[in-house]
């Protein structure tokens, strides 16, 4: 789910200045790399795809809600499909084939009346229909769960300084940006009402390479992490992000006794924080987001026309470490690592690894044990 990006992409596209009305920049303070706003630090749940030594990637917000664009198709596209069938039956088919179509049955004898009864009623519901699609798909940015990119993947890489993303091309596309130049908003809501979302979250402002040129080349905006907890839950996200950036992994875990204003970054993430690497299963799926039986299925069938993203080999964006979906154990991709485990697709080693951090002494003694 892209809407926030695709929202911003396409006003950005229109003009800079309500692209920036769209994320409240100049309504809200903006936190440099160089600042906190925070006094501790946060992660969301199933927020990381990946932590280590050399990068952070992140997932973009909206997938949990993602099941209501298949349900919302169930209410609004085929509703509205219909309206549209019944108008071409009445009028375009009899015109084209000499028959009318009632919804489903031909009829072979009409008349003008007929015609005319199709055109003043169907019209006019035919017309709200196509509009009504465009809203959803367009306005509201539904499209943006169906036949692109599953979800959004932010790497924020600590030895090249540079932030790489990936996304749809209408929302943005691939794009790799300093780290120096982003600031921080924590309270990304438009000022227009109908652009309103009832997600908050964190977004990093990058600003045109030149503040004078009126296409704004340069300009740019990131959804970052799951849903967080208004704007103090983006602060902390935000000084998680940073601390991480400006001196790394600096314990290995999070001591249980930590104060509230504890900031160091753990060397290995909590399962809870982190989110699968790839397109899950709906069992995966209902393990990790816990929704529903209908809201799985609704989620699947957006999932289903969907795609993973997978970075540019030329960008090098993983400094050597690999990629969390090839090597989930040694990039820290735990959620992944774990499915993987599950499925039985981790080699020997790695799963000692892996259960050397997360397990009980139980599973380190049966990893120690396979014989392949």
């Amino acid at each position: 789910m892209f809407i926030r990006e695709e929202g911003y992409a396409r006003l950005h596209r229109s003009a800079a200045a309500k692209s920036r009305a769209h994320i409240n920049l100049d309504g809200q303070k903006q936190w440099p790399t160089d600042r906190s706003g925070a006094s501790g630090v946060t992660m969301p749940n199933g927020s990381a795809f990946a932590q280590n030594e050399a990068y952070l990637e992140l997932c973009n917000p909206g997938w949990s809600l993602q099941w209501r664009a298949g349900i919302g198709n169930l209410y609004v596209i085929l509703p509205a499909l219909f309206v549209i069938w019944f108008w071409y039956g009445m009028t375009i088919h009899p015109v084209l084939f000499g028959r009318l179509i009632f919804f489903w049955h031909p009829f072979s004898d009409f008349d003008v009346g007929d015609l005319i009864f199709g055109w003043v009623l169907g019209f006019p519901l035919a017309l709200a229909s196509t509009l009504l699609i465009y809203m959803w798909l367009f306005r509201m940015g539904m499209r943006t769960c169906f036949f692109t990119f599953a979800r959004g993947r932010i790497r924020f890489n600590r030895l090249t300084r540079k932030v790489y993303v990936l996304r749809p091309g209408y929302c943005g596309g691939n794009v790799v940006l300093e780290w120096e130049r982003l600031v921080a908003l924590f309270d990304p809501q438009s000022t227009n009402r109908w652009d309103k979302q009832d997600v908050a979250m964190l977004a990093l402002y990058h600003s045109p390479f030149d503040a004078t040129d009126p296409t704004a080349k340069g300009e740019d905006c990131l959804f970052v992490g799951s849903a967080v907890t208004g704007p103090q839950g983006a602060a902390h996200l935000w000084e998680y992000i940073r601390q991480y950036m400006e001196t790394g992994p600096t314990i290995d875990r999070i001591p249980p006794d930590a104060p509230a204003n504890f900031k160091g970054v753990a060397r290995y993430l909590h399962p809870d924080y982190t989110t699968y690497c790839g397109l899950p299963s709906s069992h995966q799926y209902r393990q990790e987001c816990r929704p529903g039986f209908m809201e799985t299925f609704f989620h699947m069938s957006s999932q289903m026309t969907c795609s993973w993203p997978r970075f540019p080999k030329e960008w090098q964006s993983d400094s050597g470490m690999g990629e969390p979906d090839d090597r989930p154990v040694q990039t820290g991709a735990v959620m992944t690592a774990l499915v993987y485990r599950a499925q039985g697709r981790l080699s020997k080693a790695d799963e000692v690894e892996l259960m050397e951090r997360y397990g009980t002494a139980e599973a380190l003694a049966e990893a120690r044990a396979r014989t392949n």
